[in-house]
């Protein structure tokens, strides 16, 4: 997970630094197109018409809607509201991650995995300082956005028995490049060869990401996981640091230093118990 959010962070800096000088549809558009051509070329030699068997046609379509929107929704909440304010809010996600495994998967939550979720949303909180005038129709696209992005990752759970990884992260970028497809080509500016070979590395880089996620979520409870992906902000700050100098204030330190602390505490259990182990061979 902590891989993955890495790879998001690699493609919202490129994301960013694209959508300077192109619309923005247009590069969510073309990001699913480069994504689903990097699937392919990745895995047709090694798994030929398998890759595209799904088990469930309709569960894929629906993880790919739930991706999709997701996507839609935050462009849209990053036109209404302040970048900070809105992200802090997609964030929502891993505790909505955490109920809704309760109740769908009945996956119990522990209690440091409760605590843990809570130091990933009170560190995104004090690195964005929401402040005043949010309580409008607007925050609803952000909101949105963590709602699908925590549905995603629960259906992805849902399907880890049926469904190869490969297979379902070529059907969630082949429905957001077909459901976006009208949209990015009214909004069609021409790329120069270097934008659009970034272009193609950031679908690559999506790619990858997914299928990280994929795996993470075929290995380990939803609920779990969650906190993890708040290192997102970590690697998402380190890479605005070196890419676009803005080096993080002191309370932004803070709240990067929370994160990581939720992070030690949803391990330490399994930390415990691996030194249980290791000193109890010891002794014997």
């Amino acid at each position: 997970m902590c891989v993955a959010s890495l790879f998001f962070a690699v493609l919202d800096t490129g994301s960013k630094y694209l959508v300077a000088g192109y619309p923005l549809m247009q590069i969510v558009w073309l990001r699913y197109v480069a994504q689903t051509l990097a699937i392919v070329v990745i895995f047709t030699p090694r798994m030929g018409m398998r890759l595209y068997d799904a088990h469930s046609f309709a569960l894929q379509g629906f993880r790919g809607l739930c991706l999709c929107g997701g996507s839609v929704l935050v462009v849209h909440g990053l036109v209404r509201l302040p970048l900070a304010e809105a992200t802090a809010i997609v964030f929502l996600a891993p505790v909505f991650v955490t109920l809704l495994s309760g109740v769908v998967l009945k996956e119990k939550a522990r209690p440091m995995e409760w605590v843990a979720v809570a130091c990933g949303f009170a560190g995104v909180l004090i690195i964005a300082r929401p402040g005043g005038g949010l309580l409008t129709w607007a925050i609803l696209f952000p909101m949105g956005a963590a709602t699908t992005n925590a549905i995603y990752q629960i259906v992805t759970r849902i399907s880890r028995q049926s469904e190869n990884a490969a297979t379902s992260n070529f059907y969630t970028g082949l429905v957001g490049a077909l459901v976006l497809m009208p949209w990015g080509i009214a909004d069609w500016k021409p790329l120069p060869t270097s934008d659009f070979i970034l272009l193609c590395t950031l679908g690559t880089v999506a790619a990858v990401g997914h299928l990280t996620i994929t795996y993470a979520l075929l290995a380990a409870p939803a609920a779990r996981l969650g906190a993890y992906s708040y290192s997102q902000i970590g690697w998402a700050t380190l890479l605005g640091w070196g890419v676009f100098l803005a080096i993080p204030d002191p309370i932004a330190w803070v709240g990067i230093l929370v994160i990581a602390l939720g992070g030690i505490l949803l391990s330490m259990p399994s930390l415990m118990r691996m030194a249980a182990t290791r000193l109890g061979l010891r002794h014997h």
